[in-house]
């Protein structure tokens, strides 16, 4: 079984005290010498100057497909929505749900409910 590999994970965290979100960068490398295990650190920002009109700026950090749905899955477990979220198959699943129970209670009929 080849155990070699390499994973990068993202953790956040609710922040209730600054209302924010807290987050962390793990990265999990696997190879023939053990496993390595690196984290982030704090993110620091560079004042530009005049010097630097016309200097390139790198991306801070950049993701693979897999890596920034993993992100984006993070965000949503710690309760963000995107703004424009009317099309989210889990939105339009819970107001169906929604919508089922309103109908349950005016007609007075039992809700049906999938797989039962």
């Amino acid at each position: 079984m080849n155990t070699f590999g390499h994973k990068l994970e993202i953790f956040c965290q609710r922040d209730a005290w600054h209302q924010g979100i807290k987050f962390w960068f793990k990265d999990t490398t696997w190879s023939p010498e053990g496993t390595r295990i690196a984290v982030a650190d704090k993110l620091s920002l560079r004042t530009l100057t005049e010097k630097d009109h016309g200097f390139e700026v790198e991306p801070t950090f950049t993701f693979r497909d897999e890596q920034a749905q993993q992100f984006m899955d993070e965000l949503w477990r710690v309760g963000l929505r995107p703004t424009e979220g009317t099309g989210s198959a889990g939105s339009l699943a819970a107001t169906e749900r929604h919508l089922a129970d309103m109908r349950a209670l005016v007609f007075k009929i039992t809700p049906k409910i999938d797989g039962a």
